[in-house]
């Protein structure tokens, strides 16, 4: 009976032989991808060193066919392949590439990457998930979502029948209630960060309006902190019917640094916001006070370029602590604050296009805080207490 063919890319039964005195040999038939079957062979002082050269000259076979993907690729080299693939297309932001490549290669790789695709198991990864998912859950979801794209990519190439990430199942993750500010303690806030930025006799630079500024400008328009730093005059329009577009965000950039990037977060992001009375007379402040740079940016750093949005963070967290602020309040805070405040005086669709989502689904799960007090039917309700001769008459 004939020996069965092997499949393109793999290795048949390794054997050892110990050929002389402390020298092994490992031998396999190896089948390449012009579809022909050699032997392939490695020496070693033992045969398990002997085969374990034998395995890395058989992957290195493998992986060196390019893009070329079977079950006897590693994992590491299945996450290189598909990280190419997307850089290839223009469907992925630059930020977004690095992040990924970041995942394939520090938390991917060390778990799961010398393993052969055949050899991740469904059980493999998802042990391996679980055990992220306890440390940083949402980490997780993004390594699944990755992981997934990644198998998807090696069972169109016919190396896999099915995708093992698809069968894994994370905890699910307890929702925490959406923070928001009131209109009281948005009030509070403000009146600490005008006397903060007064204050006399602090050592170092003089502490400038622009922390209260950018807060004024997410409060009166929703924007992410990205996009209100990367906003340009030539985006602001104080005419009759003020207004601001929003038509990009600050990314940083490997080997880059902070770049601004000019869309929006999501296709959706890109709007144009109609502006209150306070957000008005912040801009025609500063447009006053402006001093002209390379950027146009409306709210430059020291040295006229844009400024990162870690450091407005920084400098937030500070103020807070010197007033002593209890709650911990983010720039996102501010995002879900607007969001929850147009929801309750208009509509939820109203909140989602002010913040640039395609949908009220992202808006309502994660951005509007629930009522703690539901609406007063008291009066409808109160028909299931009539007496019954009250009905008759």
């Amino acid at each position: 009976m004939s020996r069965p063919r092997l499949e393109l890319g793999t290795w048949g039964k390794i054997t050892r032989t110990e050929v002389a005195d402390g020298k092994w040999r490992a031998r396999a038939r190896f089948r390449d991808f012009t579809g022909k079957t050699k032997q392939v062979e490695a020496y070693g002082p033992s045969g398990a060193k002997a085969e374990r050269k034998l395995l890395a000259n058989l992957r290195g076979r493998v992986e060196s066919a390019g893009d070329t993907i079977s079950g006897n690729t590693t994992v590491t080299a299945l996450g290189k392949i598909w990280t190419e693939n997307l850089r290839g297309s223009d469907d992925h932001t630059e930020q977004t590439l690095e992040r990924y490549e970041s995942i394939v290669e520090n938390i991917i790789g060390p778990a799961l990457g010398e393993y052969l695709i055949i050899e991740a198991t469904v059980s493999r990864v998802d042990q391996f998930l679980r055990a992220l998912a306890g440390k940083t859950p949402g980490r997780a979801k993004t390594t699944k979502s990755v992981l997934t794209s990644m198998f998807d990519l090696a069972v169109r190439h016919d190396a896999l029948r099915t995708n093992p990430v698809r069968e894994v199942r994370l905890p699910a993750r307890k929702r925490k209630p959406v923070k928001v500010l009131t209109i009281d303690e948005v009030s509070e806030l403000r009146e600490g960060l005008r006397k903060w930025q007064g204050a006399e006799g602090v050592k170092g630079p003089r502490r400038s309006s622009e922390l209260l500024d950018v807060v004024d400008v997410m409060l009166g328009t929703g924007m992410r902190i990205g996009e209100v730093l990367a906003l340009r005059w030539s985006d602001v329009d104080l005419g009759e019917h003020p207004s601001l577009t929003v038509t990009g965000t600050l990314v940083p950039i490997k080997d880059k640094g902070l770049t601004r990037q000019a869309h929006t977060k999501t296709a959706s992001g890109y709007r144009v916001l109609t502006l209150p009375a306070f957000v008005v007379d912040v801009l025609l402040r500063r447009s006053v006070e402006a001093i002209p740079t390379e950027t146009n940016a409306v709210f430059p750093s020291g040295a006229g370029t844009w400024k990162w949005p870690n450091n407005y963070r920084r400098t937030l967290r500070a103020a807070l602590k010197e007033l002593e602020t209890t709650t911990s309040i983010t720039p996102h805070v501010f995002r879900k604050s607007v969001a929850t405040l147009i929801d309750a005086e208009a509509t939820l669709e109203a909140a989602a296009a002010v913040l640039g989502h395609s949908g009220t689904g992202v808006t309502s799960a994660h951005y509007v805080a629930k009522a703690a007090t539901a609406p007063d039917m008291s009066s409808i309700l109160d028909q299931f207490g009539r007496k019954s001769n009250e009905k008759d008459g």
